[in-house]
């Protein structure tokens, strides 16, 4: 999936922001939901709803980077921080993709397990192992997920406001002059 274009600016910088807040949001839900079962099983469907949307929004998010890296390729040249940026955003999103399947599979595997356990059967998804199994793989996928999102946004920012920084700031603020920071 890819947009060039939002509103007449490049989509990347408006895009980038729905994965970044609501992957580590679901993260942190999924690891306290991974504590408290009880409430997975209450509010699982909304964990699966955020962290979609999530894993959307960083699907865009990439998409919508490759098209502003190829313009800025194209106008200033190859740049390392920008291709460490663009590698850490592909890894973001696979992760936040991973992130998603692994909850999608906990929380389906949890109401299919209390739905066998009303009709007669055994509850799997309450029985030791499977309890602890299945809070480790939200716990690992949802810091997992929160690192590399945050990783890719902080090599972003890292290309936006360092790269773009040619003058050295002055004590009054304007942002111009020689870099002489005694003012004198």
């Amino acid at each position: 999936m890819e947009i060039d274009k939002l509103f007449g600016l490049p989509a990347h910088p408006l895009l980038v922001h729905v994965p970044v807040v609501l992957v580590p949001l679901a993260g942190i839900i999924a690891i306290i939901l991974a504590v408290r079962s009880k409430w997975l099983d209450r509010y699982g469907w909304w964990l699966v709803g955020i962290s979609g949307v999530g894993a959307v929004g960083a699907l865009l998010a990439a998409g919508s980077g490759e098209q502003l890296e190829s313009h800025i390729v194209a106008a200033e040249g190859e740049s390392s921080a920008l291709e460490k940026h663009a590698d850490f955003g592909d890894s973001a999103k696979l992760v936040a993709l991973l992130f998603f399947l692994v909850v999608v599979a906990v929380v389906v595997f949890r109401w299919w397990s209390a739905k066998k356990a009303a009709g007669g059967g055994t509850d799997v998804a309450r029985i030791g192992a499977a309890a602890i199994v299945t809070s480790v793989l939200l716990v690992v996928s949802g810091a997992g997920a929160t690192f590399m999102v945050a990783k890719a946004g902080h090599q972003g920012a890292k290309v936006t406001w360092h790269e773009d920084a040619t003058t050295t700031p002055t004590n009054d603020g304007s942002g111009g002059g020689d870099g002489d920071s005694d003012g004198g």
